[in-house]
């Protein structure tokens, strides 16, 4: 006798699995408008994560992102950060430094470790010179953006780490 699978569009009663963390939200923008400025980048959609534990850097460089043509998905911390990408890869993450529970070196560290291949751009406003030298100076770090910062210089930042043998011309 042939085997009947039944389908329901509801999930048992017995059926736990945890809701997805509530601050994973692709920004409204994903779809940036066309740019005579050429501020847009030719990023084929890429996915970028953006961590930070302030609400509103997270939004504002989360439209920025947008802006330059990324698919842009938020973590309030690093815990969240780690945990998305865990589920979904991204090729470039933008974490703040200055963080509860994670700061933004260890979550570089771990994934470094963890997610070969993601690229890292630690963003912090911390003007301390040895915070600074070590960021800087990090083989875990793909590069280090000072607040504040503008659409361009994320631009040019993001450009610097995901195509790092691209040269511009005129220097």
């Amino acid at each position: 006798m042939p085997t009947i699978i039944v389908s329901r569009s509801e999930p048992s009663p017995d059926s736990r699995l945890p809701a997805p963390p509530v601050s994973f939200h692709p920004s409204l923008d994903d779809h940036p408008a066309p740019s005579d400025d050429g501020l847009t980048l030719d990023s084929d959609a890429s996915r970028i994560l953006i961590v930070d534990d302030d609400p509103v850097i997270l939004k504002l460089v989360s439209k920025m992102a947008a802006r330059l043509g990324y698919q842009p998905t938020v973590a309030e911390d690093g815990v969240d950060a780690l945990y998305h990408l865990t589920r979904t890869h991204c090729d470039l993450v933008l974490t703040d430094y200055d963080m509860p529970f994670i700061n933004g070196y260890q979550l570089a560290n771990q994934i470094k470790e963890k997610h070969f291949g993601t690229r890292v751009i630690v963003i912090t406003g911390n003007c301390e010179p040895d915070v600074l030298d070590m960021l800087d100076s990090s083989a875990i770090v793909d590069g280090l953006l000072l607040k504040p910062f503008n659409l361009t210089t994320l631009k040019e930042k993001i450009e610097l780490v995901v195509h790092p043998h691209f040269k511009r011309w005129p220097p």
